[in-house]
């Protein structure tokens, strides 16, 4: 008797539609998982660079604002002398609305010279960028 070892067409196609359904459920995901971690991480790096434009400014003899341009890829931290410090890009899709803030600037102090409020909308959420008057952290408030 001739006996052979190997899978038979049938189980071989069964096994590839089954994968297939998995890698069609999973790359959504995973997608969807991605645009979240870069949103977190953009808004964190953000929120550091606030922090940061505003420790550069204490015990400085000149300002430091963070601004961003006006085709709204990317902002840059610059002094006063107009001498560039740091420029980051902005994620493909996001749009900022410059209600009231088009720069945020710090003085020697630390405090913000404008407060205000500053619209940034991602692909799936809108948050707002609210610095307050004085010396407090600028947040983001989630909408």
């Amino acid at each position: 008797m001739k006996q052979s070892n190997g899978f038979t067409l049938i189980e071989v196609l069964f096994v590839l539609a089954v994968l297939s359904i998995l890698i069609l459920i999973a790359v959504p995901i995973q997608v969807s998982v991605l645009d979240k971690k870069t949103e977190e991480s953009f808004l964190e790096t953000l929120e550091m660079d606030l922090l940061y434009t505003q420790s550069l400014s204490y015990n400085s003899r000149t300002d430091y604002r963070l601004a961003f341009f006006p085709d709204q890829d990317r902002y840059i931290i610059k002094s006063t002398e107009n001498r560039d410090i740091l420029e980051r890009k902005i994620p493909e899709g996001w749009t900022i609305n410059k209600r009231i803030m088009p720069t945020i600037s710090f003085n020697k102090n630390g405090t913000i010279l404008e407060p205000g409020t500053m619209a940034i909308q991602t692909p799936t959420t809108h948050y707002n960028l609210i610095c307050p008057l004085g010396k407090g952290r600028c947040y983001f408030d989630k909408q």
